[in-house]
């Protein structure tokens, strides 16, 4: 997806690298969909979708890159729209 599409739809912006689409409670749970940028490709940004356990350190991520794929660990990617979302988190908390 390209980033000029993605930034609109963003309820939260991480210095134009990680935008926030959507972020839902489902029980225990913590949904978000997050677009971050590639560092490699120009206008160029990545779906993430994390799972996380409200107060705890556990989650679940999924990414669009090519070295999610290939690896199937956690990216940068999924990294950076972790720590977006847990800004996101403390300034929804105040």
């Amino acid at each position: 997806m390209l980033c000029r599409e993605a930034a609109p739809k963003a309820i939260y912006k991480l210095d134009e690298e990680v935008y926030i689409a959507s972020v839902e409670r489902r029980g225990p749970w913590i949904y978000a969909v997050c677009y971050v940028r590639s560092q490699t490709e120009q206008e160029v940004c990545y779906q993430v979708v994390l799972k996380l356990r409200a107060g705890t350190r556990y989650f679940l991520g999924r990414c669009d890159c090519r070295d999610f794929k290939y690896r199937g660990g956690p990216c940068k990617h999924i990294v950076r729209a972790k720590v977006a979302l847990r800004e996101y988190l403390k300034l929804k908390a105040k």
